[in-house]
């Protein structure tokens, strides 16, 4: 009996000191991180809305794009559901509804392949496209503009599928 204490006991200071140095690296490293995800929130609502001097929050996972006092359009996060996992974009939207720029700001498709549609190449298909423009051409050959990245239809097609919603305010 006075073993199973003793190794009770052995193990709750094992996890007391674990969970303290635990909260110790968290209360000096919170705000760091949470420094930098702001940053490269701000990095890309630029990327997506460059003629843009300022964004303001206008809901969740919307920001309206001002410049000269006044609203040039608006920025949405949205989330798609890739070949490996949810596919996190950014897009911007002009006050006539057309694309200004999209951003991959999270993936986790297969490196080489579902990775393209990050890459600048697939993404600068969509600048200055309506949503009834947004489409790929291998799903609609007569009216698609937008080619899917080759071995990547799944990923292609989720990422072009999110910004056409996104665009119609959908």
């Amino acid at each position: 009996m006075k073993g199973i204490v003793k190794l009770g006991v052995t193990l709750f200071l094992i996890c007391f000191i674990a969970a303290g140095s635990l909260a110790f690296v968290t209360g000096f490293t919170a705000e760091p991180i949470a420094e930098q995800a702001l940053k490269a929130q701000q990095e890309a609502l630029k990327d997506v809305a460059p003629a843009a001097t300022e964004f303001r929050e206008a809901g969740e996972n919307r920001w309206e794009a001002v410049a000269s006092g006044g609203t040039i359009g608006e920025v949405l996060a949205v989330t798609a559901k890739g070949y490996s996992g949810p596919i996190s974009i950014v897009v911007g939207v002009d006050a006539e509804r057309r694309v200004t720029g999209v951003r991959v700001t999270g993936q986790s498709e297969t490196a080489g392949l579902g990775t393209k549609v990050a890459e600048k190449g697939f993404l600068s298909a969509f600048a200055g496209k309506r949503a009834d423009q947004i489409r790929l051409v291998k799903d609609d050959p007569t009216n698609g503009t937008i080619d899917a990245v080759a071995a990547a239809t799944i990923s292609s097609r989720a990422v072009t599928n999110a910004v056409r919603a996104a665009v119609a305010g959908k």
